[in-house]
């Protein structure tokens, strides 16, 4: 099931416009879900790719899920192709934070647990 997401944040920032985080599924996310600079990915497989862009700069934690009740265990990689590539810092073994320049071509994240199904 591929499904689109324009999330958007209760944030604004200065006098301008609310932040808009796009997340395009290419392969095995079945959910997006943004809240308070989190975006929680859903992926049962454990092996997912999917696409991020935003209309303003943020650092945007992605915690990696198998379902509501199970986040991934131990992430093996992350790969990005795209301007936030080299923002990439691991937060423990189920999520990551990277940075998204305001406007730019969408990232390309992989994202592949350890553990996978």
């Amino acid at each position: 099931m591929m499904l689109a997401a324009m999330v958007g944040a209760a944030m604004l920032a200065g006098c301008g416009e609310e932040l808009q985080i796009t997340a395009q599924p290419i392969k095995n996310v079945e959910n997006v879900h943004y809240q308070d600079g989190s975006l929680d990915v859903y992926c049962l497989t454990g092996i997912c790719q999917f696409e991020l862009s935003a209309n303003q700069d943020v650092d945007l934690t992605v915690v990696m899920h198998y379902s509501e009740s199970r986040t991934f265990d131990k992430i093996e990689g992350v790969s990005v192709t795209g301007r936030g590539g080299s923002s990439v810092e691991m937060h423990g073994g189920n999520s990551f934070q990277l940075s998204l320049a305001a406007n730019e071509p969408p990232s390309t994240i992989q994202v592949v647990d350890y553990y996978r199904n």
